[in-house]
């Protein structure tokens, strides 16, 4: 890591877990193996009334602003999930961006996605019935993920995009964390170089609101989820299930206007520093994940 970055690391290291609970999780520690790469962490759920049949499996992707959140943030969350869509859950705890640039927390993501269908039978799952699904920056990596899962030809039914974010040209980093000034501009200068020592920001994978339609074509149809109050991030979820369109990709678009960026993953006990019986968002996630059982996210039928 160089010199300049350390700081940065430092600081996250030790506010990244600030105001949650230290556990016990519900979610089942595991770590996937990799030829020649560390291990992936992740967390595993199935439905509390489990009886034992195979299910389909969803692969859970945190936000947090790629240096933010980590697995044990979605753990009620996952649980949650893995009840109401009857699915086994994998709860996906990708290194983050002070760790390794991208594209390093879309591959991850993607070798957990081929480990666990090629291990389907060791954990009763089908692997003809698998999502992905992620939230603000976790559905930046799902969306990027899709694209590195389609060029290696494994076959998923669903990516589920939640007021995620696409498109990283003309991006002004400073300016959404409220920096201005000098600040603003060394926020921005080291972000970038943190961010993409690997990767051009404009190409496909890292931006993919910001790429052409036929780029995106053979991708696996997508449940994109925009969300109101301000949101500066819904532009880019109505650019990008449009953009899919136009490349014959199925999209189900939804927008909740009333809820607040986060509403997904954000409702649970284990997030205190904003759980304070939100009724309202609380409805309107329930609501928003009887949208995605509707949607059919494992292939029993036709996205809408």
């Amino acid at each position: 890591m160089q010199l300049y970055f350390l700081p940065v690391h430092w600081y996250l290291a030790n506010v990244r877990k600030k105001g949650r609970n230290p556990g016990p999780y519900l979610g089942k520690a595991f770590s996937v193996p990799r030829e020649g790469l560390p291990d992936v962490r992740v967390r595993l759920y199935r439905p509390t009334d489990h009886a034992g049949v195979t299910l389909p499996v969803l692969f859970n992707v945190h936000g947090g602003a790629w240096v933010h959140g980590d697995a044990e943030g979605l753990d009620l969350q996952s649980q949650y999930l893995a009840n109401h869509l009857n699915c086994f859950v994998v709860n996906v705890d990708y290194r983050r961006l002070d760790e390794r640039p991208f594209p390093y927390p879309q591959t991850e993501t993607a070798d957990t996605v081929g480990y666990f269908l090629a291990h389907a039978a060791e954990y009763g799952i089908d692997p003809e019935k698998a999502a992905l699904a992620g939230y603000s920056a976790g559905g930046h990596i799902v969306a990027g993920a899709a694209m590195m899962l389609r060029d290696r030809g494994v076959k998923l039914t669903a990516q589920v995009l939640g007021y995620p974010f696409l498109n990283f040209v003309g991006f002004d980093f400073a300016a959404y964390g409220n920096i201005t000034g000098r600040k603003g501009r060394l926020f921005n200068r080291l972000t970038k170089k943190m961010f993409f020592r690997k990767m051009p920001m404009d190409c496909a994978l890292l931006s993919p609101a910001h790429a052409a339609p036929e780029e995106l074509k053979g991708l696996v149809p997508a449940v994109v989820i925009g969300c109101g109050k301000g949101d500066p991030l819904l532009p880019q979820a109505e650019e990008y299930a449009e953009k899919l369109k136009l490349a014959g990709v199925p999209v189900a678009y939804r927008e909740y206007t009333e809820a607040v960026h986060g509403f997904l993953e954000r409702n649970f006990e284990d997030d205190p520093a904003v759980f304070a019986a939100q009724d309202e968002q609380d409805r309107l996630m329930r609501e928003a994940v009887d949208f995605l059982r509707d949607s059919r996210l494992f292939g029993e039928a036709e996205l809408p």
